[in-house]
């Protein structure tokens, strides 16, 4: 039986995680460029809008949800509903005009 289980795993697939080189920090210059005190301003004020991205991330997310959320609540309305919100939004689109 263990034999079984084992021709068992084989047949099923399997999950690859990818794995990403992260080069470590040296002093080293493999580009032939200079590290000029401009560059490495402008490194650091890529770096301090890390927190900025991520709520901004965090909002896109959030509202990606909602958009979802909606959609799947689309997706259940009846035809006589789906008319219904038509003719709403034709009659609020003609009178902004």
């Amino acid at each position: 039986m263990t034999n079984e289980r084992n021709g068992d795993r084989s047949h099923r697939p399997t999950t690859h995680r990818r794995l990403e080189v992260v080069k470590p920090m040296t002093n080293t210059q493999d580009d032939g460029e200079s590290r000029t005190p401009e560059k490495i301003a402008e490194l650091f004020a890529i770096a301090g809008r890390e927190t900025e991205a991520i709520e901004q991330l965090t909002g896109c997310v959030a509202q990606l949800h909602e958009v979802q959320a909606a959609k799947a609540q689309l997706a259940s309305l009846t035809p006589a509903e789906v008319r219904a919100a038509l003719e709403f939004r034709r009659g609020g689109i003609g009178e902004a005009q």
